[in-house]
């Protein structure tokens, strides 16, 4: 497909859903969970409680991540931002059009790395984009220049 083919496409979408009330992003748009320093550290917590034990009952001898620990494959890509965005949906990463080195990781979404048949049908897949302005919200990697999208399938 042409650039001008998939720009005419987005701007078919685009048109199609202007029953839709966007909201343009801003710090003003967030609203703080009031308990949330509360649940980040049980969420943590109950991650790093799940990585010490891995250790032991994974039968690997590693620790274990507490979700997507089976990796399946790795790739090397490109994602491009096409120029001609509707301004509704140019915001974001997507407000400067541009093609942009990305990694693709395709993983079980499971706790555990044993045999495939075991480990049923739920996927991942995560997005890594690189050469992306301006900060990060990741405290530990402010100017890493990165995005990343995780995607999980569950079937019905």
């Amino acid at each position: 497909m042409t650039q001008e083919a998939a720009q005419g496409v987005v701007r078919e979408r685009a048109d199609r859903s202007t029953t839709q009330n966007f909201v343009r992003y801003s710090r003003d748009v967030e609203q703080m969970e009031p308990d949330f320093e509360r649940s980040l550290q049980a969420v943590l917590d109950d991650m790093k409680q799940h990585m010490r034990g891995s250790l032991k009952t994974e039968g690997i001898g590693l620790v274990v991540r507490n979700a997507h620990a089976k990796g399946y494959g790795l790739a090397r890509g490109e994602f491009e931002i096409l120029s001609g965005m509707p301004s509704e949906y140019a915001q974001g990463i997507y407000a400067k059009p541009g093609r942009h080195e990305a990694m693709v990781r395709f993983s079980n979404g499971t706790n555990h790395v044993g045999g495939d048949q075991f480990l049923g049908p739920i996927t991942g897949i995560g997005l890594k984009i690189f050469g992306i302005e301006g900060k990060t919200l990741l405290e530990d990697e402010p100017d890493s220049h990165t995005f990343d999208y995780a995607l999980t399938n569950h079937p019905r």
